[in-house]
Protein backbone atom coordinates (compact mmCIF):
# COMPACT_ATOMS: atom_id res chain seq x y z
CA UNK A 1 0.00 0.00 0.00
CA UNK A 2 3.05 2.54 1.03
CA UNK A 3 4.23 2.19 -2.82
CA UNK A 4 0.59 3.33 -4.20
CA UNK A 5 0.09 5.85 -1.78
CA UNK A 6 3.12 7.56 -2.67
CA UNK A 7 2.38 7.38 -6.23
CA UNK A 8 -0.73 8.97 -5.73
CA UNK A 9 -0.29 11.41 -3.03
CA UNK A 10 -3.54 13.29 -2.98
CA UNK A 11 -4.52 10.00 -1.33
CA UNK A 12 -3.73 9.15 2.40
CA UNK A 13 -4.38 6.26 4.70
CA UNK A 14 -7.03 7.17 7.79
CA UNK A 15 -8.12 4.50 10.24
CA UNK A 16 -7.43 1.55 6.98
CA UNK A 17 -9.65 3.65 4.83
CA UNK A 18 -8.13 5.58 1.83
CA UNK A 19 -9.27 9.24 2.23
CA UNK A 20 -8.64 12.02 -0.35
CA UNK A 21 -9.95 15.75 0.25
CA UNK A 22 -10.90 18.09 -2.50
CA UNK A 23 -11.42 21.92 -2.65
CA UNK A 24 -13.30 23.23 -5.52
CA UNK A 25 -13.64 26.44 -6.79
CA UNK A 26 -17.20 27.06 -6.36
CA UNK A 27 -20.42 25.48 -4.99
CA UNK A 28 -21.18 24.24 -8.33
CA UNK A 29 -18.51 22.69 -9.24
CA UNK A 30 -18.09 20.24 -6.16
CA UNK A 31 -21.98 19.45 -7.13
CA UNK A 32 -20.36 18.59 -10.49
CA UNK A 33 -17.98 16.42 -9.55
CA UNK A 34 -20.40 14.52 -6.95
CA UNK A 35 -22.31 14.00 -10.14
CA UNK A 36 -19.49 12.80 -12.42
CA UNK A 37 -18.21 10.25 -9.86
CA UNK A 38 -21.33 8.37 -10.02
CA UNK A 39 -20.71 6.38 -12.91
CA UNK A 40 -17.51 5.35 -11.73
CA UNK A 41 -18.82 4.08 -8.63
CA UNK A 42 -21.70 2.01 -10.68
CA UNK A 43 -19.83 0.98 -12.90
CA UNK A 44 -17.54 -0.83 -10.21
CA UNK A 45 -20.45 -1.12 -8.30
CA UNK A 46 -18.06 0.12 -5.31
CA UNK A 47 -19.41 3.44 -3.35
CA UNK A 48 -17.25 6.15 -1.46
CA UNK A 49 -18.54 7.64 1.51
CA UNK A 50 -18.48 11.28 0.46
CA UNK A 51 -18.84 14.11 2.77
CA UNK A 52 -19.90 17.30 0.83
CA UNK A 53 -20.23 21.07 1.96
CA UNK A 54 -19.59 24.57 0.97
CA UNK A 55 -16.43 24.19 -1.97
CA UNK A 56 -14.87 21.06 -0.16
CA UNK A 57 -15.78 16.95 -0.47
CA UNK A 58 -14.06 14.12 1.36
CA UNK A 59 -13.66 11.14 -0.23
CA UNK A 60 -13.59 7.88 1.96
CA UNK A 61 -13.15 4.21 0.77
CA UNK A 62 -12.81 0.46 2.34
CA UNK A 63 -14.61 -2.33 1.11
CA UNK A 64 -17.13 -3.06 3.93
CA UNK A 65 -17.78 -6.49 3.16
CA UNK A 66 -13.72 -7.31 3.92
CA UNK A 67 -13.01 -4.99 6.39
CA UNK A 68 -10.40 -3.08 4.76
CA UNK A 69 -9.01 -1.92 1.28
CA UNK A 70 -8.89 -3.77 -1.37
CA UNK A 71 -8.05 -3.17 -5.68
CA UNK A 72 -11.32 -2.64 -6.11
CA UNK A 73 -10.65 0.66 -3.40
CA UNK A 74 -7.86 1.83 -5.67
CA UNK A 75 -9.85 0.65 -9.16
CA UNK A 76 -11.91 3.63 -7.61
CA UNK A 77 -9.60 6.00 -6.38
CA UNK A 78 -7.54 5.85 -10.02
CA UNK A 79 -10.74 6.23 -11.79
CA UNK A 80 -11.34 9.43 -9.33
CA UNK A 81 -8.45 11.66 -10.03
CA UNK A 82 -8.82 10.57 -13.70
CA UNK A 83 -12.09 12.21 -13.52
CA UNK A 84 -10.46 15.51 -11.77
CA UNK A 85 -7.63 15.17 -13.67
CA UNK A 86 -9.27 15.71 -16.90
CA UNK A 87 -12.68 17.04 -16.19
CA UNK A 88 -12.41 19.02 -13.24
CA UNK A 89 -8.74 20.28 -13.08
CA UNK A 90 -9.19 24.43 -13.48
CA UNK A 91 -12.07 23.70 -10.93
CA UNK A 92 -10.05 21.78 -8.29
CA UNK A 93 -7.68 23.41 -5.99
Amino acid sequence: MQDWTEAHPKWQVEDSHLVRYVRTTDYPSGVRLLEAQVALAEGLDHHPEVMFGYRRLRFELWTHDRGGLTQLDLEYAEGLDSIIDNDFGEFVR
